[in-house]
């Protein structure tokens, strides 16, 4: 294995609390649309179940597309619904609400720029690659005031595919001058581990701040670690 001199982040569940943010958000559309089919809290309840989210028990289902799935394939999971169908944009919703840090703001996992800024007095290259789009992740970051130390951001809509295919991770070593094998890659879900896989990447990294357990990503990961604050102990 060559010198780590690169890591490459997932967003949501690894920099970002996946549970603080985004279940607020997913329950604002939700409720949402049920409350202009005129359906209540019922209809919100049963339109997040059908993506894997029960509302009840606060838990989501381990293939739930809310936990890793684009906001286009959520979108267009819940535009299939028979009470929806050809009756709201459902696409213009997700991304009002997505993109919204007023209502729905970020919450790190610790002091994040303080890491990445150790990370980086290390000469190591910073990146970003989410499956939510590429403006809304700059938003989020730079909400969270890391835009500037990363070197690359890239969303699923940017061209190089989705994860677990290598592109991001690919795009992120064309762009900063690395090969995959220099390249530490950091997740929550196990399409974030396959992804470094596929691309060769030195290391696959789980961390505990999304919604799966240990058991989903172990079989997958080199390390699971509580959160992207205990990195330095694998570096």
């Amino acid at each position: 294995m060559l010198p780590v001199r690169g890591i490459l982040f997932d967003k949501d569940g690894t920099l970002i609390d996946f549970r603080a943010t985004w279940i607020p958000a997913y329950r604002g559309v939700a409720d949402e649309l049920a409350d202009r089919l005129g359906g209540g809290d019922q209809l919100a309840a049963a339109l997040l179940a059908r993506q894997g989210f029960d509302v009840a028990r606060g838990e989501f289902a381990e293939d739930s597309p809310l936990l890793w799935e684009t906001n286009e394939a959520i979108a267009a999971a819940w535009s299939t619904g028979p009470e929806v169908a050809g009756r709201i944009d459902v696409l213009e919703v997700v991304l009002r609400h997505f993109s919204d840090v007023g209502l729905y703001p970020p919450q790190p996992v610790g002091d994040v720029a303080a890491l990445l800024g150790r990370l980086r007095r290390r000469g190591l290259a910073l990146g970003v690659a989410t499956m939510d789009d590429t403006e809304i992740a700059h938003v989020h970051l730079r909400h969270l005031g890391i835009a500037e130390q990363l070197d690359f951001v890239v969303g699923a809509d940017a061209g190089h595919g989705a994860k677990p295919a290598p592109g991001m991770a690919h795009a992120f070593c064309a762009a900063c001058g690395l090969e995959p094998a220099e390249v530490i890659v950091v997740g929550d879900t196990p399409a974030d581990l396959r992804m470094a896989r596929n691309a060769g990447c030195a290391a696959a990294i789980a961390v505990l701040t999304g919604a799966m357990p240990s058991r989903a990503l172990a079989d997958l990961a080199d390390h699971v670690l509580p959160s992207i604050q205990d990195i330095e102990q694998v570096l």
